[in-house]
């Protein structure tokens, strides 16, 4: 019987995935968990601000941003962080926090644009197959 309860629950599972959040709801990363580009550089300068679906899919794990190859923030689910960058193309990453289940996956990485004066917006969503990084689309 716990079999069976298992593979239905498994089967349930399968077709889950994040829920996106809108920038508004999403709540900052909390100031301990941010860890570089908090500073606007000097000159000119944009921001590049990152949110995290909800949704109990990767719930357990925290995901780490990379920008640049740099460690900026851990961001849990339904969370949001922003980044400020001199003008040009940047390098954003994501990956798995931790060490246990929450480890061994490789850092997601795309080209983002930060363009001065201005915020670029990018999304970590996931479902059973991993997460992704990509840009922000507003659903609501």
């Amino acid at each position: 019987m716990r079999v069976l309860i298992g593979t239905a629950v498994l089967a349930v599972l399968a077709g889950c995935a994040s829920t996106a959040i809108s920038m508004r709801d999403a709540k900052p990363v909390p100031a301990d968990e941010v860890y570089a580009f908090q500073s606007r550089p000097s000159g000119d300068s944009g921001t590049i601000t990152v949110v995290r679906d909800s949704g109990a899919v990767g719930s357990g794990c925290d995901i780490v941003v990379y920008v640049d190859g740099r460690k900026a923030a851990k961001i849990g689910t339904g969370e949001r962080a922003t980044f400020y960058l001199s003008p040009g193309s940047s390098n954003l990453g994501a990956g798995l926090a931790g060490s246990g289940l929450c480890a061994g996956a490789a850092i997601r990485t795309i080209a983002a644009t930060v363009q001065s004066g201005k915020e670029s917006l990018y999304r970590i969503s996931g479902d059973m197959a991993g997460f992704y990084i990509g840009p922000y689309v507003d659903y609501n």
